[in-house]
C-alpha cells in the first residue's frame, strides 16, 4: 500500500503552512569566535568573569571556546566588547572583571593593567567607560577610563575621571587625548605604594594619590560600560592588547 504522506501527496494547505513557518523562524547568519582562541588573550581570560548585563554570564576558567553575542572576535584578532543600552537610567555593560582576588593600593608590588583599545564613535551614547579601577567596599570606582561625547569643551576625548577618597563624590577629570577615527590607543595604568600612574601610547600622562583608599580591596575591569542616565543606543570596543600583572 502506498504512503498517504508522500511528497507528491501533500496538500497545497500543507506546503503554504510550511512556507510561513520557514520565514517565521529565526535564522543564525553567523557563528562568533571565542577570543580565548588567540594566544594572546588567554592569560587574562584565565584571570577574568564577563559580566553582562549586570550579572555573570562567563566565570573564571570558562572561557575556552565560548563566544557571545555580546562578547567575540572580530577579524581573527580583536576581542570585541558590545553593549546596547535601551532605557534611560540603567547601567548596562559587557566587561570583564579581574580576580577572583582583589589588591590594595599601598602594595610595594605593582599591579598594572596595560590595554590597546579601538572604540566605534557612538550615534548617541555620550559616555562608555572602557577600564576601570573598582573597589568592593564602598563600590565605588577609584578610576575610570572613559570616553566623552563632550566635556569641558572638548570633543571626542579620552579621559580619566579619577576619585581620590571613597568617603567624597569629588572626582578629577584628567584629558587623555581625543580618539582616534583610525587605530588603537594604548593606556597603561599601574598602582603602587598609593600612587597610581597613567600612560597613553607610552608617554605618562598622570600621577594621582589613592591613599584614601588604603584598606580597600580593588580590582580591574575592561569592556564596555555604559551608564549614562539619558543615553540610549550601542557602543562597541575592540582590544587588540589587554595585559594584568599583579
Amino acid at each position: 500500500m502506498k504512503n498517504s504522506a508522500s511528497p507528491k501527496s501533500k496538500s497545497p494547505l500543507f506546503i503554504i503552512i510550511s512556507l510561513i513557518l520557514t520565514f517565521l523562524t529565526p535564522i543564525t547568519a553567523y557563528a562568533y569566535e571565542a577570543p580565548y582562541n588567540v594566544a594572546g588573550f588567554r592569560d587574562v581570560l584565565n584571570k577574568t568573569k564577563l559580566q553582562f548585563p549586570n550579572k555573570k554570564q562567563i566565570d573564571f576558567g570558562s572561557f575556552r571556546g565560548v563566544a557571545r553575542a555580546n562578547f567575540y572576535l572580530t577579524n581573527g584578532r580583536y576581542m570585541t566588547f558590545k553593549a546596547r543600552k535601551r532605557h534611560k537610567e540603567v547601567i548596562v555593560r559587557s566587561e570583564l572583571r579581574f580576580g577572583p582576588h582583589g589588591w590594595k593600593v599601598n602594595s610595594n608590588r605593582s599591579k598594572l593593567l596595560k590595554a590597546e583599545f579601538a572604540l566605534e564613535k557612538p550615534r548617541s551614547i555620550k559616555q562608555v567607560t572602557i577600564l576601570q579601577i573598582h573597589a568592593e567596599n564602598p563600590s565605588v570606582p577609584p578610576l575610570r577610563v572613559v570616553w566623552l561625547k563632550r566635556h569641558k569643551s572638548l570633543n571626542d576625548h579620552l579621559w580619566a575621571i579619577v576619585r581620590p577618597s571613597p568617603y567624597h563624590k569629588k572626582i578629577h577629570y584628567v584629558d587623555l587625548g581625543k580618539r582616534p577615527n583610525k587605530g588603537f590607543t594604548r593606556v597603561s595604568v599601574s598602582v603602587k605604594n598609593n600612587l597610581m600612574k597613567i600612560w597613553v601610547n607610552k608617554r605618562l600622562r598622570t600621577i594621582q594619590s589613592l591613599k584614601r583608599w588604603k584598606g580597600t580591596i580593588n580590582y580591574y575591569k575592561a569592556g564596555t560600560y555604559l551608564s549614562g542616565k539619558k543615553d540610549i543606543g550601542l557602543a562597541i570596543v575592540y582590544f587588540r592588547l589587554l595585559e594584568h600583572k599583579v
